[in-house]
């Protein structure tokens, strides 16, 4: 849906699903590309969610207190310090969904590091912007949720933390994923498969800068396919941070309550 010719082929998300699933005749065409996801998740999500604890304890050291642009800031710096892990998946995935190659394939056209850091500067927007909404709105959230919960069903702390942090996670991914989107359609418009007649092709030049396809993107198409694919990426951000985020939160207390790392002040 982000890309040109998916938009002139697709009228929404649901369409494209049953196309994609009919035409290869399985639904696991749906999945092409996970298992770049999957090898690139734990680094992914161990940069993010350590670099933003980081940064929210210097902060925190440095004032006293921890204000919120300061939790913006160790947002947007996580953010930042993940696209190391993030870029490559996000051009191999890109690629192989946009064509028909396989991964095999795809990693043959790489002739180089700076090939896996194709689209870097749309990649390091797109997450400083989702990362530095997500932290926030979570850290604030699961409070108020947790004291929410307990003081509705009367649940113990421990259950009520766990639930809280889970619907917090997921209600700051929403608004972080539509923030986020005009940078993320501007990295896959940069990182997609551009040669063959078969393929999605678009015509942006090789190592335009991501500014630059956005000023295009609006000039050509309007501004507001810079928001394609919005709904989509909130239906996959919202459980995928809801269980991320609470899981973390729940492996930090029981490492706390071990000894075996010093509790977050």
């Amino acid at each position: 849906l982000q890309t040109e010719s998916g938009r002139a082929k697709y009228a929404g998300g649901f369409e494209a699903a049953r196309d994609i699933v009919r035409s290869a005749g399985t639904p696991l065409a749906l999945y092409r590309g996970v298992m770049v996801n999957v090898i690139g998740v734990a680094p992914e999500k161990t940069i993010k969610l350590g670099a933003n604890d980081w940064v929210r304890l210097l902060v925190r050291s440095h004032f006293g207190y921890l204000p919120v642009y300061g939790e913006v800031i160790a947002g947007g710096f996580a953010g930042m310090t993940q696209v190391i892990v993030t870029n490559p998946l996000e051009v191999l995935k890109v690629k192989i969904q946009t064509s028909n190659a396989s991964f095999k394939e795809v990693m043959s056209d790489i002739t180089g590091v700076t090939d896996l850091y194709e689209g870097a500067g749309a990649c390091v927007a797109r997450d400083m912007v989702f990362s530095a909404v997500l932290f926030p709105l979570y850290a604030h959230g699961k409070v108020a949720l947790a004291a929410t919960i307990v003081s509705m069903l009367g649940t113990g702390a421990g259950t009520a933390t766990f639930w809280a942090n889970l619907l917090a996670g997921s209600m700051a991914a929403g608004p972080a994923a539509i923030i986020s989107t005009p940078a993320d359609v501007i990295k896959t418009r940069i990182q997609q498969t551009r040669e063959g007649e078969e393929q999605d092709v678009v015509p942006i030049e090789k190592g335009q800068s991501f500014l630059g396809v956005g000023a295009d993107i609006v000039r050509d198409e309007g501004a507001a396919v810079l928001f394609s694919g919005w709904f989509e990426r909130v239906v996959r951000s919202v459980p995928q941070f809801g269980v991320t985020l609470a899981v973390f939160d729940t492996l930090n207390t029981v490492a706390v309550d071990h000894g075996w790392i010093l509790e977050k002040v």
